[in-house]
């Protein structure tokens, strides 16, 4: 008897589909796409920064506040930019390994040329 027939998979409802789905793609979000989502909720909030113009400490404090979040939202940006295009460099790195850094790869373009030499194309 197989095992797998001994200890079947339990059985998943469509919910339980669904809420995998959800959290494998969070999992490949980057954090700042989280915080560009927060962007306009922040600005929105921020509406009350202009409407205390009374108090200058206030004033000073929320707009502190407001460059703080927008500065680590522009360095998580950044650092997301920079790791994009390291795995691009790398994966292309890897792509020329495996095809023109390849001899034997080489070798068979070279014989297929002069193939197509010899008869005449």
């Amino acid at each position: 008897m197989d095992e797998n027939q001994e200890d079947p998979k339990p059985i998943r409802t469509l919910r339980q589909h669904f809420w995998n789905g959800i959290v494998t793609a969070q999992r490949r979000r980057p954090a700042s796409f989280y915080m560009l989502l927060a962007i306009p909720v922040v600005l929105v909030l921020a509406l009350g920064l202009f409407q205390a113009q009374n108090d200058p400490k206030r004033f000073a404090f929320g707009l502190s506040i407001l460059f703080i979040f927008l500065g680590v939202v522009l360095i998580r940006a950044c650092r997301d930019i920079f790791m994009l295009m390291r795995v691009h460099l790398a994966e292309s790195r890897q792509s020329y390994r495996e095809t023109l850094g390849d001899e034997e790869f080489l070798e068979t373009l070279r014989n297929s040329r002069a193939q197509r030499e010899e008869s005449g194309e």
